[in-house]
């Protein structure tokens, strides 16, 4: 696998949503998920299959590992038609793994230069040559090798080569239902897992299912790449009901999951609000990526590239040992967009969100996301997550923050609309697409919003609403950060179509603050305005919008 490849693609694809490309129809808005307990996973993905040190199937282990996601290159193995060579050198990593007491999940490419030129397996021959690989590993490792993932982001587009990539839909579900058929009746307890996207790519493997991909597949892969882990639950929920609307529900695994952090001390809290978020989704199966620092993906690791812990392999280890065990995380404030907190087992709570007063009874301890002991309870809950054990109950008191664009995303009392000069605003709808999902509209496909974007076209802007529920004075807030120096915009704060403050945004100043204190009523509208200066190119802005009660802060910037 190149996974440099698959990192510029993910960049271009977010670029590629900025810039407009025509959108997919919206799925059902239902939030459907798998009924029945799910187990928790905890993994991590590895590249022993590319020459990774032996030495650190045990660094993954002495982490709390469970499962390592790599590969056994099929090419390697089989040289000559039918004849399979399992050498050390070409999957002795599976072995050590097994031996170490972890399982593996492996990741298959179907190709091999014997079979379709190389390209990806497409023929009626090459796809049986594949499944009869595949039964030889289930074969070989029978009690360890708990799942096969085919395939790798396959909506990426170098992913897929020759025949298959010009039908790449009916070619992945030949290629699954060859592979079931041939190897489940002999190896029933095989996980076989299919899709494997780039991101949380709903459009894309919505024509998977209706081609019949959920019938050949016991779970679907994603790789729920993001900047923040606010807003994964929202796309989780689109791939679940586009699945009911095909038949079934499959489990989902998160196969890869990470993102680049300059500054490691971040990580750890991502990881763990990562893992909450998956699991009250229903995703018990979720795989860091990756254990180790890598030449292209130089601050992604667990570790450094000589193995010394990062502060994400604390955060690792501590919810290997302290949170998986209790059982997936439970979210308990599901109507509080601002607020998430969940619950493992029945005594360890994890808290994090917009500000509020936070009690908490009984014998209880705190612990920062690496596993850190806290001094003390917090009096408030904030953006870094903290774990509680021990309490006999928590307690909340009322919301400071009354709207957040990242953590209330897609959620009343916010809505998102597009806009060109002074026609009526034109409500933004859930999008699913080739890549991540988005709100944007047919109508003007070129404005697309996410929880970490927004933006403009030469001829249209857009809008965050935010619609009272209560009198008082409020304080509004903004931060925006052009994507490149090249964009700019008016922003502008209203109540009520009032203007209450604006500045020019973007260039190469950076990020721009805005910030306005008004009065309002239940039913008034405090909103940001986002419009295109004359002359200006698409521009995409990294935002957060917050409305606040009277006396909050401003949001950083």
């Amino acid at each position: 696998m190149r996974r440099r490849a698959r990192s510029l693609r993910f960049g271009a694809a977010l670029c590629t949503v900025a810039l407009g490309v025509p959108a997919c129809s919206p799925a059902s808005t239902a939030p459907t998920r798998p009924t029945g307990p799910i187990t928790v996973r905890t993994g991590v993905t590895t590249h022993f299959s590319q020459g990774w040190p032996p030495r650190l199937i045990a660094s993954a282990k002495e982490l709390g590992t469970a499962t390592i996601r790599d590969s056994v290159h099929w090419a390697q193995v089989e040289q000559s038609p039918g004849t399979y060579t399992f050498t050390p050198r070409n999957s002795g990593h599976v072995s050590a793994a097994c031996e170490a007491g972890m399982s593996v999940l492996l990741g298959i490419e179907p190709r091999n230069r014997i079979y379709d030129g190389g390209t990806t397996a497409y023929s009626p021959a090459a796809q049986t040559a594949f499944a009869r690989y595949v039964a030889a590993i289930a074969a070989r490792w029978p009690d360890c090798v708990v799942a096969i993932e085919i395939g790798n982001e396959i909506n990426g587009q170098n992913n897929v080569s020759g025949p298959a990539a010009r039908d790449r839909i009916a070619a992945h579900v030949a290629l699954l239902r060859t592979v079931y058929q041939a190897v489940k009746p002999a190896h029933p307890g095989l996980l076989l897992i299919g899709g494997s996207t780039n991101t949380i790519a709903t459009g894309f493997l919505a024509r998977l299912f209706k081609a019949g991909m959920l019938d050949w597949v016991d779970a679907v892969a994603v790789h729920p790449y993001r900047p923040e882990p606010e807003g994964v639950d929202w796309e989780l929920s689109r791939l679940q009901a586009a699945m009911a609307e095909a038949g079934t529900v499959k489990p989902i695994w998160a196969t890869e999951f990470s993102r680049e952090f300059p500054d490691p001390a971040t990580a750890g809290p991502f990881y763990l609000k990562m893992i909450a978020l998956l699991e009250s989704s229903g995703v018990g199966d979720h795989f860091w990526y990756a254990l180790i620092d890598q030449r292209f993906f130089p601050t992604m690791g667990l570790l450094t590239q000589a193995g010394a812990r990062k502060p994400a392999a604390a955060a690792y280890a501590f919810a290997a040992s302290t949170l998986a065990p209790r059982g997936p995380a439970q979210r308990i404030d599901e109507h509080d967009p601002a607020l998430f907190h969940f619950r493992f087992g029945s005594d360890a709570h994890l808290v994090w969100g917009a500000p509020r007063p936070l009690t908490v009874s009984g014998q209880a301890k705190a612990f920062a996301a690496d596993g850190t002991a806290l001094a003390a309870i917090p009096a408030a809950v904030s953006d870094q997550p903290v774990v509680i054990t021990g309490a006999s109950a928590l307690a909340f008191g009322p919301p400071e923050v009354l709207a957040d664009s990242l953590y209330g995303f897609a959620q009343p009392p916010l809505t998102w609309f597009a806009q060109r000069a002074d026609a009526p605003p034109l409500l933004l709808v859930p999008i699913d697409w080739q890549w991540a999902s988005y709100l944007g509209t047919p109508a003007m496909p070129q404005i697309s919003v996410n929880t970490a974007g927004i933006g403009t076209t030469p001829a249209a802007g857009t809008l965050v609403r935010y619609t009272a529920t209560d009198d008082g004075p409020v304080l509004a807030s903004v931060c925006l950060r052009p994507k490149a120096a090249s964009m700019r915009a008016l922003a502008v704060l209203r109540r009520n179509g009032s203007e209450l403050t604006r500045a020019l945004t973007g260039g190469p100043g950076g990020a721009t603050q805005l910030a306005a204190r008004s009065t309002v009523k239940s039913g008034d509208i405090v909103e940001l305005r986002l419009t295109p200066l004359p002359g200006a190119p698409l521009s995409r802005f990294a935002y957060r919008f917050r409305v606040a009660r009277g006396g909050s802060g401003v949001i950083g910037c």
